[in-house]
């Protein structure tokens, strides 16, 4: 009687135990979403964007050279908006190494459920990039709330 009362405790426990991971790793990828696509484009050599993305990197180009000389050409440096992806990326596998590690020992299919809700948020990642690509000031306020966040 016991053991059955062990296991009726255990495994939901277990259920929504690797429920949680999911979850707080989607919520974290969330967060890091609109800073990352917002720096995207100064993700160093070693990180390249898609074909996919290529259209909206090159307008965030010329978007910085906007924000260099109409807003701030201290801050809207090629250096420190690279400096602020790198510092962006190294918090956020820090603030997710240990949940990085959990999900590793999830079933496959967790990991199928992780990958649709993340393709859900890149849906929403086209959307921000369209809006940051077609105003450089929203662009501009954009990576100067993350640097600060």
């Amino acid at each position: 009687m016991r053991y059955i009362f062990f296991l009726a405790i255990l495994i939901p426990y277990v259920c929504f135990a690797s429920a949680d991971i999911r979850e707080r790793y989607v919520n974290a990828v969330e967060d890091f979403s609109t800073c990352g696509v917002a720096l995207m484009p100064w993700g160093a050599n070693a990180w390249q964007y898609d074909e996919a993305e290529r259209p909206y990197v090159e307008q965030a180009k010329i978007n910085q050279s906007k924000m260099e000389s109409e807003i701030d050409e201290k801050f809207y440096t090629e250096a420190n908006l690279q400096k602020l992806f790198v510092d962006l990326i190294d918090n956020f596998y820090k603030e997710t190494s240990e949940l990085t590690a959990q999900l590793k020992k999830l079933p496959s299919d967790d990991h199928d459920l992780i990958w649709g809700r993340l393709f859900n948020l890149e849906k929403e990642a086209v959307f921000v990039r369209e809006k940051l690509a077609s105003d450089f000031r929203l662009h501009a306020e954009i990576i100067r709330m993350c640097s600060s966040g």
